[in-house]
């Protein structure tokens, strides 16, 4: 099958409105390749929400499978990627409830999600404890701000697109984001050189 996808197979691939709207009309062709796409990136989302790597794969495949049973429903106001990705807030909000409901969710166990990337194995030491600063650092944000952070830091998203995909203002995106900033400045200031 040739892929449909501009932008080509980079990071922030999007695909075509054509793909979506093969989707629609029934081709599990077109929906496999909404979910190669965006897979890994609602997978990095989902993880930065729940911090659990099983819980996060959980949530993708729950995610889609809810795409896909309401695909018919998607009006095309917003892109497809905005969409998904505001199922998938939804889906891990909702597994934080439950979580919460049964005692709560240990994040201690889990890998960090920030992991030192291309850096010298012999500087290994240092980056492991910057890593796991920066780690606990974003953990403790509060949910909203974290999630905010994750998405324009890690996902790249602009504070409009971080707006739409969560159902809220603009102004109160930048003001999560600014706030995030700051306590992860404060938080990491002795790291910093």
């Amino acid at each position: 099958m040739a892929s449909n996808i501009s932008g080509g197979e980079s990071k922030k691939a999007v695909v075509s409105r054509e793909m979506v709207q093969r989707a629609r009309d029934g081709d599990d062709d077109a929906f496999g390749l909404i979910v190669e796409t965006y897979r890994d990136r609602l997978f990095g989302l989902a993880l930065g929400i729940v911090r659990n790597r099983d819980a996060a794969e959980d949530i993708v495949q729950e995610a889609f499978i809810k795409a896909y049973k309401n695909l018919k429903r998607f009006r095309g106001e917003a892109s497809i990627y905005t969409w998904l990705y505001r199922i998938a807030v939804n889906t891990a909000h909702n597994h934080l409830r439950k979580a919460s409901r049964r005692g709560g969710v240990d994040f201690d166990d889990v890998a960090p999600f920030i992991e030192a990337r291309g850096l010298n194995p012999a500087d290994g030491a240092a980056n492991t404890e910057l890593g796991e600063a920066i780690d606990g650092a974003v953990r403790r944000l509060p949910p909203r701000q974290r999630e905010v952070f994750i998405l324009h830091y890690f996902e790249r998203m602009t504070h409009r697109e971080i707006a739409e995909t969560l159902g809220v203002t603009e102004g109160a995106i930048k003001a999560n984001f600014f706030h995030a900033v700051q306590k992860l400045k404060g938080a990491l200031r002795p790291y910093v050189t």
